[in-house]
């Protein structure tokens, strides 16, 4: 399927919003809950998300549509910044239930640390 029919073929809605999420946004996201995001990263990304919505609906930058009239028209929200805090969390976890060793090390650690 080329890119372009992604977006704006006739393609049912709900399958168009699938498509986005599950290969577009995903391989976007690919890795960053290993990483640090600046706030101008983080801007990229919620631009881009809202770009991928504008594209699927077919509107325009110069029809001056506002930010959350694009999300209302498909019924969807900024999200993109939570999927990453979910995926950091939950990444998070699993170093930690990995790695068993580090956990009770940085456990020890702090306590040896904190004052008395």
């Amino acid at each position: 399927m080329k890119k372009a029919a992604q977006f704006t073929s006739t393609l049912d809605l709900q399958f168009r919003k699938k498509l986005v999420k599950c290969c577009i946004l995903s391989t976007a996201l690919y890795g960053v809950e290993t990483g640090t995001l600046r706030a101008v990263d983080q801007k990229q990304l919620e631009s881009f998300e809202v770009w991928c919505w504008r594209r699927m609906e077919k509107i325009s930058w110069t029809d001056h549509v506002r930010i959350e009239e694009v999300l209302l028209r498909d019924k969807e929200q900024r999200n993109i910044l939570h999927e990453i805090s979910k995926r950091k969390a939950n990444w998070i976890g699993r170093i930690l239930r990995r790695n068993c060793f580090l956990l009770t090390y940085l456990l020890t650690y702090s306590m040896e640390q904190s004052p008395s």
